[in-house]
């Protein structure tokens, strides 16, 4: 398939997801809403419909896989260049130490220069949530940007475009949260296409949203790398989940204390998206850090997989 062609599918990809979503979204509220009421999942009592509606892409995407697959001539896995790994314990185990080790390093330093301070109560039961989310999200996003989308990217373009063209993806789509409405608006049938113009405006404000796309722009392009090395998620699972370990260990024991957030730019800034991408100069040098050690692993530590075409 010509590369324009494969381009154009993907955009129909995305255009698709965008759609479902808006249709699943309103009768996913309604359920959810029942379920709460009727003390089936009590924790989802409350639960906002902009939540649900991110969701509903979450969902839309992995529904609209399977046919966007099929379309664009897809049948198996190693079509998209991911093949067995047969040190795929030990690329995991890399990654999630490579990663975390520099970031309990940087959290570490943020206490002591006082940029965070250690909260005074924290649920134990929150290292459940942690693990659980670090768990669900690397494997989720791993499989999505670096399985899915830089595979797909790799049959239209050379592969260091298509790292690049993946990570600004990665980048861009998380900011992709809809902010919480000031007033409660009846949810009906249309609400899910409303919510596409506020698409973005849960985003932080300027110096702070260019600082959080440089960092995400930084991982994704990481992310990319150890995919196309080791032909294989499992490092950057690793690599991924050891962030968010670190990142969400952080905000779970210790609070940002500059005001304003952005007063120690461009060394420091706030976290951001859900509390796990940093800003900042100093973060960014974690993240090449961590690349210098990814490539340190790939070169001593496992034999090098051929590169994807």
């Amino acid at each position: 398939m010509k590369s324009h062609s494969v381009l154009l599918r993907l955009a129909a990809y995305f255009s698709g997801v965008l759609l479902l979503a808006c249709v699943l979204s309103p009768p996913l509220y309604w359920a959810g809403s029942a379920l709460a009421d009727n003390g089936v999942l009590p924790f989802l009592k409350g639960f906002p419909f902009h939540r649900y509606f991110s969701r509903s892409i979450q969902i839309a995407a992995l529904v609209m896989l399977w046919p966007a697959f099929r379309w664009i001539g897809i049948r198996r896995l190693d079509e998209l260049g991911i093949e067995r790994n047969p040190l795929r314990w030990r690329d995991l185990t890399a990654g999630i130490a490579i990663a975390l080790v520099p970031v309990l390093a940087l959290g570490a330093g943020y206490l002591a220069c006082e940029i965070y301070r250690l909260k005074t109560d924290f649920a134990p039961a929150g290292i459940i949530r942690i693990l659980t989310t670090a768990s669900a999200v690397a494997v989720l996003e791993e499989f999505l940007f670096r399985g899915v989308f830089l595979g797909l990217c790799l049959r239209a373009m050379k592969p260091a475009m298509a790292a690049g063209v993946s990570a600004a993806v990665f980048a861009v789509v998380h900011f992709m949260r809809v902010a919480k409405p000031a007033v409660a608006i009846p949810v009906d049938w249309l609400s899910g296409f409303g919510q596409l113009p506020q698409v973005f405006s849960s985003a932080p404000a300027w110096p702070i949203l260019g600082w959080g796309i440089l960092s995400l722009l930084l991982a994704g392009l990481l992310l990319a790398f150890a995919t196309l090395r080791t032909r294989s998620l499992f490092l950057a699972i690793g690599i991924h989940a050891g962030w968010i370990l670190g990142q969400q260990g952080l905000q779970w024991t210790a609070k940002f204390r500059i005001k304003p957030p952005d007063a120690l730019l461009p060394w420091v800034g706030p976290n951001v998206v859900s509390g796990a991408v940093p800003t900042g100069l100093v973060p960014v040098c974690i993240l090449l850090l961590i690349a210098a050690l990814t490539a340190l692993y790939l070169r001593h530590a496992r034999p090098t997989a051929p590169p994807r075409q």
